[in-house]
């Protein structure tokens, strides 16, 4: 029997922490004089239905001259002659609107909001596609809807079918990221050829990889058809997002000051990984100084958490743009194998994951010979679900991006540092399940 002197958003001992990321609520309920209102305001309740940020996750990849398979752009190596022809895919796409299905008029609005439509793949890794590729292939036939069979990167262990479809999205308001640096030009500049307001490409977030970045980014004129096409598609963007994915169930790194590894802030950092709609806010979650005085980034020094702005502003500089640009740090944990889409998949993630995590803080407390410093009513709050999940991520401006910690119980050639973001608490970006 339920105690009904229970906070129902803490859960019993030993279940799952409840989710922070807005619920709403699923209604029946018809509001049937909607036909009667006038035209221009039946078109404004649609168009305010879908005023929202999104996150949408792209990759770009060049298409082998000799054998037509797909290249990802994700290693080093030297810059190529462009234009080159490249693919556009589609991983994760984000719940379709509603508005696509509800009415003729409906629908009508939501391509209007969605006013650019790119040609893409989906790509997805369902064994029954798969299966039945490999038998269309091994018989010769034909494949009537375009769906090809692809084995994208060495470490790509399961192959991907790629299915022909469209990317529709509002350059205002969604943020892409984008994997495949090398062909961010050209792809910028085919948003813009498609742009019916002639705006194009608004927000872009990149990984933060700051050697691999630290690389690319002073090679973008060199990927470009043109200087001059650089210089507007960079002009153009409104925001620039670094993203950062920290390995939780691997780090096992302590601050000096509390002996507080990354696994026992599990419940209290962002989780990733979703794609849609999300909300920008300030985190409300009762959360210690202690976890923003030590956010972790797993990177060699202070050069290398600075060195992707700084080669930006440098080309910025060099191409003669002036527009104003903000530029963000993105912070999470790391992704999960498959995307977080709903309210299921969130509770099948942290269900799969909870128990891994606890298992990996109690190795590392053994291996430091003395249990960890844990202060026991967060640990309680944790267990008993008192601690709201988030799934999303945290943003905060670059500059100024806190007090790095030099060395911060760095061992020798090791690679680690800490930020410390008390003084300005990030904002946190949530996901609609």
């Amino acid at each position: 029997m339920e105690d009904p002197n229970q906070n129902p958003q803490v859960k019993p001992s030993g279940r799952l922490p409840s989710l922070l990321n807005p619920k709403f609520p699923i209604s029946n309920a018809t509001f049937h004089l909607f036909p009667n209102l006038p035209t221009e305001l039946r078109q404004m309740i649609w168009e305010q239905s879908l005023t929202c940020e999104r996150y949408i996750t792209v990759e770009l990849c060049t298409v082998d001259d000799t054998t037509g398979k797909l290249r990802r752009n994700g290693s080093y190596g030297k810059a190529w002659p462009v234009p080159k022809p490249y693919r556009l895919l589609f991983h994760y796409p984000p719940k379709p609107s509603a508005l696509f299905s509800t009415s003729v008029e409906s629908r009508a609005s939501a391509q209007r909001f969605y006013r650019i439509v790119l040609p893409c793949f989906y790509v997805t890794e369902s064994p029954s596609i798969i299966d039945s590729l490999q038998i269309s292939e091994q018989n010769d036939q034909r494949n009537p809807q375009g769906i090809v069979l692809s084995h994208i990167g060495p470490r790509r262990k399961r192959p991907q079918a790629l299915i022909p479809g469209t990317l529709s999205f509002n350059p205002e308001l969604d943020t892409l990221e984008i994997m495949g640096l090398p062909q961010f030009t050209n792809f910028a500049n085919d948003v813009w050829n498609h742009d019916p307001r002639n705006i194009g490409l608004c927000h872009v977030a990149l990984l933060l990889r700051p050697r691999l970045l630290g690389y690319r980014i002073p090679h973008l004129p060199d990927y470009a058809s043109s200087e001059d096409q650089l210089r507007q598609v960079i002009a153009r963007l409104r925001s620039v997002t670094f993203v950062y994915y920290t390995n939780v169930d691997t780090v096992t790194h302590t601050s000096l000051a509390h002996r507080r590894c990354l696994l026992q802030n599990r419940c209290l950092l962002p989780v990733a990984w979703a794609t849609g709609s999300f909300s920008r806010q300030q985190d409300p979650r009762l959360i210690g100084q202690e976890v923003f005085h030590s956010v972790h980034f797993d990177l060699w020094s202070i050069e290398d958490f600075d060195k992707p702005y700084q080669t930006w502003m440098e080309l910025a500089e060099k191409l003669r743009v002036t527009t104003p640009c903000a530029f963000k740090i993105a912070y999470t944990t790391n992704r999960s194998k498959s995307p977080i889409r709903c309210e299921s998949d969130a509770v099948a993630y942290l269900n799969s994951e909870s128990e891994r995590w606890e298992q990996q803080l109690n190795k590392w407390e053994a291996s430091q010979q003395e249990q960890a410093w844990r202060d026991p009513k967060e640990t309680k709050r944790q267990s008993n679900g008192a601690v709201e999940t988030a799934i999303g991520f945290w943003t905060f401006p670059i500059e100024p991006h806190g007090q790095f910690s030099r060395d911060y119980n760095r061992p020798k050639g090791g690679r680690r540092c800490f930020d410390d973001l008390s003084a300005s608490r990030p904002e946190l970006c949530l996901f609609d399940l």
